[in-house]
């Protein structure tokens, strides 16, 4: 499908009951745990240990969508002869491998989960990954597949968030030095930065976003597959998605899908972490799914050398 022209009306309508499914599941894995909690005699921790159950509940529902959505393009496979995976995909999806593949360097992976798009970080131009995922039930998950990918010795699972407070002590705690320099004169630390679905849930995005600015090399890149607000006041928008996004918003989308705002400008706040320094040598992001209730950017965006 396009993303520059909408669907046809139907599949529009379709596309705005779309959260809606992830929604259920979710919740489904909220109640089962509360009910297996009750069982085991935490009567009281539905109410009072709701972070704990919402940690659990959401690390299940993740690697059962993760592991549903890995397996679709498996079943479209016909023959040796049909074209490589990543071409099968479609909705926002398709966007990620085209950008994650020209990765390299050192590479920060901020909320990786079970690692799902690890099999597009082969290139030999990355020579370290650190995968910082503040949900430590899924590292099971991918510590498991980095070892299935071969990358078990470049791949360095942090558990931590985004922000600098909790990601600097994080990879002092690897033992690798990548953070020296940075202490020493405040020189970044990362050549390439993935933020792949993930800057719509951590917290206090417009000074994450500044610190992770601030710790890419000069030169670095800022690679980038989010969903946003809908951009409802645009030609590209639209005013029903964006109520939409509201909808879901109140009926608890945040609470049962990981902290999850539909609602962020974040391109807008990427577009200012660099504003310190007079702004991005360069910002290449394009806007996909506009009629939708989960509109992307996607695309890169590069720190001045100087």
């Amino acid at each position: 499908m396009s993303t520059d022209a909408p669907p046809p009306f139907r599949e529009r309508m379709l596309g705005l009951l779309e959260p809606s499914q992830l929604m259920a599941m979710a919740i489904s894995h909220y109640l089962r745990v509360c009910v297996e909690s009750v069982k085991r005699g935490e009567l009281l921790a539905p109410i009072t240990q709701t972070a704990r159950i919402r940690d659990e509940a959401f690390a299940r529902f993740w690697i059962a969508f993760s592991t549903a959505r890995a397996a679709q393009p498996a079943a479209n496979e016909t023959s040796a002869d049909t074209e490589p995976e990543e071409a099968k995909l479609v909705g926002s999806a398709a966007l990620i491998p085209p950008l994650l593949k020209t990765a390299s360097g050192i590479v920060l992976d901020i909320g990786p989960g079970t690692g799902s798009q690890m099999h597009l970080l082969h290139s030999p131009a990355i020579t370290a990954i650190y995968g910082a995922e503040p949900c430590v039930g899924l590292h099971a998950e991918l510590r498991a597949k980095a070892q299935a990918e071969g990358l078990g010795d470049k791949y360095h699972i942090l558990s931590c968030g985004a922000a600098s407070s909790e990601l600097i002590p994080a990879l002092e705690g690897t033992g690798s030095g990548v953070v020296d320099a940075h202490r020493t004169n405040g020189s970044g630390i990362f050549d390439t930065i993935l933020c792949v679905r993930v800057l719509c849930s951590v917290p206090q995005m417009e000074q994450t976003t500044r610190e992770l600015y601030a710790l890419l090399k000069p030169g670095g890149r800022l690679l980038v597959t989010e969903h946003v607000v809908n951009p409802w006041r645009t030609a590209k928008g639209s005013l029903l998605a964006r109520m939409a996004q509201a909808i879901y918003m109140m009926l608890g989308w945040r609470y049962f899908i990981g902290d999850c705002c539909m609602n962020r400008d974040t391109e807008r706040a990427l577009r200012q972490a660099a504003d310190q320094d007079g702004g991005w040598e360069s910002v290449q992001l394009e806007r996909s799914f506009g009629w939708s209730a989960l509109p992307y950017i996607s695309g890169e965006l590069i720190k001045k050398t100087q």
